[in-house]
């Protein structure tokens, strides 16, 4: 199995915010309610398009990560693993590609997580990642 990274092109942008919608809406609206129009513009004007690759297995698209360069980290926004294709490990993969990444620029991989988000949680504390921080919603992770 061969995990690439694939950059969006400028006229892939509008699909990722549907994307995100589709997999996060449940997460979001549990935790404290789906407001469309606040999510659609905190979405469009705090993730970057040069932030976003698809997730490429063999050549097919799997799924979508937007992750950046910060100061100290690779600090991933978000990642999905398209449903058809859930359950195979391709999410572990791709987050142990991601610290593979930081640790060759003596950096850390960090990421937000919903409290709420179970099978999240036990990708990421079966990985070996630590809370950081945590708020009323959201645990911070970084690898130990």
């Amino acid at each position: 199995m061969k995990i690439e990274f694939l950059k969006l092109k400028k006229d892939e942008y509008s699909e990722t915010f549907e994307i995100f919608k589709a997999y996060m809406k449940p997460v979001i609206d549990e935790a404290f309610g789906w407001d469309e129009e606040y999510q659609k513009n905190y979405f469009e004007s705090r993730l970057k398009l040069e932030w976003f690759s698809w997730i490429l297995v063999d050549g097919d698209k799997v799924g979508l990560v937007c992750n950046r360069l910060k100061q100290n980290s690779i600090h991933i926004h978000f990642l999905v693993i398209f449903t058809e294709v859930q359950r195979r490990g391709l999410a572990s993969s791709v987050t142990r590609r991601l610290h593979d990444e930081a640790n060759k620029q003596q950096l850390n991989l960090t990421f937000s997580c919903f409290k709420n988000n179970e099978p999240a949680l036990q990708l990421y504390k079966g990985l070996g990642f630590v809370i950081s921080s945590e708020d009323e919603y959201f645990y911070d992770f970084i690898n130990s």
